[in-house]
């Protein structure tokens, strides 16, 4: 399942995974190091979290660990009390975009921007909160979102996968010329008809402060061209034909089969089609509201450690120790995921292989728009599926949205609302 390149890689790690376990001096040699107990606050139970904990005690017999695993839905509430209180575990587990958005990182947890593990890091850009790392990523992105389309097709038509929306256009009326539908969609399913605009206005804010002047209420979703833009470019997708009729009352388990029949070419999606054993029949590109655009992908989850703790460089090194290749590699057997470093390989499917060998690895990624705005998107969704029903232009839809926004962050007492 997963391989560790080069040679420097299989020594094994001490506490801070920087030097094998034989250099690290025995209690005979020098006073035996202080007793440590470090608290991980998780909201999952994968058997690898204490399977590393384990070993990690093993090489550092000093250092015992209290484990508190929480169920997800009440993750947030009581991590946000923890803040409140100061009472905060050593080491916490979360993703980067809540912790951007909801709980301050600079005044929480630690800087982690100048540790050894960040050299090896695939993509450190999207960890980045005001240009500084605070986490330990579990992987090098989350699932990635853009157009995914049947490679056999393509091939057959002799067509390239488009860059830029006028190629898109133009790949697409081939398709529906030679009896194809160009796009099955699934409507049905709001979180799913999201993503088209998820995907364009990513790269609408990318390398901007357009995020942050939203998010502080001195400007507003309408006013910037680029929305409006790229949702129109999907509502030509419809008035040109592109579309299946019943996009509306499809969802999400449909899509699947809709594409294994052949009918169709290209779905707007992610890299977790279900299409079971033709499944490596599919790739996936970013989606070109903007030419040759980044491949979209969702926030990332990893360690992160409380400013409170009395054991920060314990913490550290533990950290350190978690990201060597023979340590992750644990977590990687039982959670495959793409690889946050460089000097550590997983195995994929060949849809999955084939995005992270064009996009990830190449840090050729941006944010999903869902973790850049500061409050819930759900009515978004409905929105989406308003306009794709005709019942709303893309400016009525961002109008609409603009009110929902300034209801739900005054609602949250965002600071400028």
């Amino acid at each position: 399942m997963l391989a560790a390149c080069g040679s420097g890689n299989k020594a094994e790690p001490s506490a801070s995974g920087s030097q094998p376990a034989s250099e690290t001096p025995s209690a005979s040699q020098e006073t035996a190091p202080e007793k440590v107990t470090l608290s991980i606050m998780v909201g999952g139970n994968n058997k690898f979290y204490e399977t590393i904990t384990k070993e990690y005690t093993k090489r550092n017999p000093h250092v015992t660990f209290d484990l508190q695993t929480v169920d997800g839905s009440q993750y947030d509430t009581l991590l946000r009390t923890r803040i409140a209180t100061k009472n905060l575990p050593d080491i916490i587990g979360h993703n980067v975009s809540d912790m951007a958005r909801r709980y301050n990182p600079a005044d929480n947890f630690v800087d982690l921007s100048g540790e050894p593990w960040v050299a090896r890091l695939v993509n450190p850009d999207i960890l980045k909160i005001g240009g500084k790392i605070y986490n330990l990523p579990f992987a090098a992105s989350g699932s990635a979102l853009g157009i995914v389309y049947n490679k056999k097709i393509f091939a057959d038509l002799n067509l390239s996968v488009p860059r830029t929306f006028e190629e898109l256009l133009q790949v697409s009326e081939t398709l529906k010329t030679n009896g194809i539908t160009p796009f099955y969609l699934g409507n049905k399913d709001g979180w799913v008809a999201q993503i088209w605009g998820l995907t364009t206005f990513s790269e609408v804010v990318k390398d901007t402060d357009i995020m942050d002047k939203i998010n502080a209420n001195q400007l507003k979703h309408a006013d910037v061209p680029g929305f409006e833009e790229a949702l129109g470019q999907i509502m030509q997708l419809f008035e040109k034909g592109y579309v299946n009729e019943d996009h509306l009352s499809v969802g999400f388990d449909g899509l699947g089969a809709a594409m294994n029949s052949g009918k169709a070419a290209m779905t707007v999606l992610g890299d977790f089609i279900e299409a079971g054993e033709q499944l490596g029949d599919y790739g996936i590109f970013a989606t070109p509201g903007v030419d040759n655009p980044d491949l979209t992908v969702g926030t990332v989850t990893g360690w992160f450690i409380s400013k409170n703790s009395k054991n920060i460089e314990e913490a550290k090194k533990f950290l350190d120790f978690w990201s060597q290749p023979d340590i992750i590699g644990i977590q990687y057997a039982e959670d495959p995921r793409f690889s946050a470093f460089k000097d550590v390989q997983v195995s994929f499917n060949p849809l999955m292989q084939g995005e992270y060998d064009e996009y990830i690895s190449q840090g050729k990624v941006v944010r999903q728009y869902n973790d850049l705005i500061a409050v819930d998107t759900s009515e978004l969704f409905r929105l989406y599926q308003d306009m794709f029903g005709k019942g709303k232009t893309p400016k009525q839809v961002l109008e609409a949205w603009d009110e929902k926004v300034a209801e739900l962050a005054k609602a949250a007492e965002l600071p400028g609302w």
